[in-house]
């Protein structure tokens, strides 16, 4: 992940002690129409989990067996998104291994992490995110996939935006895309990593089978 995005996964986990378009589109940051105001720390004195949907279709844990920059993203997917195959680099951290590809003449950055260090999947980022997103938004299901876009500071102009999807209740992936010089205004990158999700997930459940 690009610093800004990928570092908030790493600020997740220590907040957990660890080692280490949308169906709301256009929803203010925090809270989206029809979600609670807050989540309930799962586990805490027996309460029921909150936040995140179930998984109906969880993929297995091997698919995350692959480091990222091995396959998360074929040839043709990044040359679709960045008109070009960048030299793949390794942002590995707490969260978990981490890929990066960048297009040195339009500073365009696509970043994929596979969150195996988020133990609780999306519901952990629901519980620890959520409340200190600067820009939260739950999304429509990724190919029948539970998502969300977040972002940590939302700085202006508006950049970068993360999309994390649950593959299973315990699993999740970040997808994000920084958009290029030439399309910071003119393009949603909430949208482009949405885009990007799509592509990583079809990859995912081909590993699956």
């Amino acid at each position: 992940m690009n610093k800004r995005v990928w570092g908030v996964a790493s600020a997740l986990l220590l907040m957990f002690g660890a080692g280490c378009s949308s169906g709301t589109e256009g929803s203010p940051s925090g809270e989206s129409p029809g979600s609670t105001s807050a989540s309930t720390p799962g586990g805490a004195a027996g309460l029921p989990r909150s936040g995140a949907p179930k998984v109906a279709d969880p993929l297995p844990a091997s698919v995350f067996e692959k480091h990222p920059c091995d396959g998360s993203l074929t040839p043709a997917q990044l040359t679709e998104l960045l008109g070009e195959v960048p030299s793949a680099r390794k942002t590995d951290n707490a969260a978990g291994p981490g890929c990066g590809w960048t297009k040195s003449s339009t500073h365009a950055i696509v970043d994929v992490g596979y969150m195996t260090g988020v133990t609780d999947g999306l519901t952990q980022m629901y519980e620890v995110q959520k409340p200190k997103a600067a820009f939260w938004q739950e999304l429509a299901p990724v190919a029948g996939y539970p998502a969300i876009a977040y972002d940590a500071t939302r700085a202006q102009p508006v950049e970068s935006c993360a999309v994390a999807v649950g593959v299973a209740d315990n699993l999740v992936f970040d997808a994000a895309a920084t958009l290029g010089q030439n399309r910071i205004g003119k393009v949603d990158p909430c949208e482009a990593s949405r885009k990007l999700a799509e592509m990583v997930l079809t990859n995912l459940k081909a590993e699956a089978r």
